[in-house]
């Protein structure tokens, strides 16, 4: 759906942008990580062709991000939006949609349902708070059938209850084919509803893959168990480990020789009852710092 072609950008004496390439798959999910000021949001805009690139092309489904045609299905959501403060949500929809002219207004009807802002169809965004011009904008923005959606920090002034509806509503997105690129800090929300991303220091692309490749295992393990002091007691006679117990779940430190195998061996022949074992593994915003810490030692390492 999307391909980055060696994009570089300057703003004066600001290189913003080294040489980036990456290739976004039909369908996928995928996020733009890191600190402020990587250049996540100038690789965004210049796929959108608001911003020209130095050197370099994107296209979008084949087609160059210059050709207008390329951008048809394609809908993007700005880290700041800004309505006229008179407009109520059906007049937004209404001069969206003569510009684009691609869905109904039962869609939009739909979506503002979906993130619970279908009571405020006919008050002016004047006097709405930032988190409902917020819901508003990304049922503008995600009404109908797109092909690509681009959201950048679509979380910006939402309550719990409506980061929860963004990402139910990006999950069913991506369950209907949709193609979206999220830029967010909010890792966790990520990890919901992303499974690939690209991480960017410095203007620099530093890492990118599937999120579940790219996570490496903690040595730990998790024990989901009916009798936690007597598996506890057998684990650390028979296996000789560090076990740490919380409520209904034990915590196995794998030594420097032992394997998942082994433990999960050991915990059949114990005969005490468990619900669940598991290989812990990185979150994402364990695979963040570690990526950004590696690359700021390589750089350190590589200076006279």
């Amino acid at each position: 759906m999307i391909e980055i072609r060696n994009i570089s950008k300057t703003f004066g004496r600001v290189e913003a942008l080294k040489p980036v390439s990456i290739d976004i798959e039909d369908g996928a999910s995928f996020a733009l990580l890191g600190r402020n000021g990587a250049g996540k949001t100038t690789l965004m805009k210049i796929a959108l062709d608001l911003v020209r690139p130095d050197r370099g092309e994107v296209l979008l489904n084949g087609l160059a991000s210059s050709r207008s045609i390329s951008r048809r299905g394609v809908r993007y959501l700005p880290e700041h939006v800004s309505f006229p403060p008179w407009a109520t949500p059906g007049i937004l929809y209404r001069q969206v949609e003569r510009l684009r002219g691609e869905t109904d207004p039962r869609d939009f009807l739909q979506s503002c349902s979906e993130l619970g802002c279908d009571k405020l169809l006919e008050r002016p965004t004047g006097k709405m708070s930032r988190g409902q011009r917020q819901r508003v904008a990304l049922a503008l923005v995600s009404c109908g059938k797109p092909r690509l959606l681009m959201l950048d920090e679509p979380s910006t002034g939402l309550d719990p209850e409506g980061r929860i509806m963004v990402r139910n509503l990006l999950r069913r997105k991506t369950s209907q084919g949709v193609t979206t690129m999220l830029n967010s800090h909010l890792l966790g929300e990520v990890e919901s509803v992303c499974s690939t991303a690209a991480f960017i220091r410095d203007g620099r692309l530093i890492g990118h893959g599937r999120l579940a490749e790219m996570s490496r295992s903690t040595g730990q393990v998790e024990v989901e168990t009916t009798d936690t002091q007597e598996l506890r007691a057998h684990l650390e006679s028979r296996y000789r480990c560090a076990v740490d117990a919380e409520g209904r779940t034990l915590r196995v430190k794998l030594g420097p020789k032992d394997d998942f195998q082994r433990l999960t061996e050991e915990v059949l022949r114990s005969d005490i009852g468990f619900t669940g074992i598991r290989l812990m593994k990185e979150s994402l915003e364990d695979i963040f710092l570690r990526v950004m810490s590696e690359t700021e030692e390589d750089d350190v390492s590589q200076q006279p």
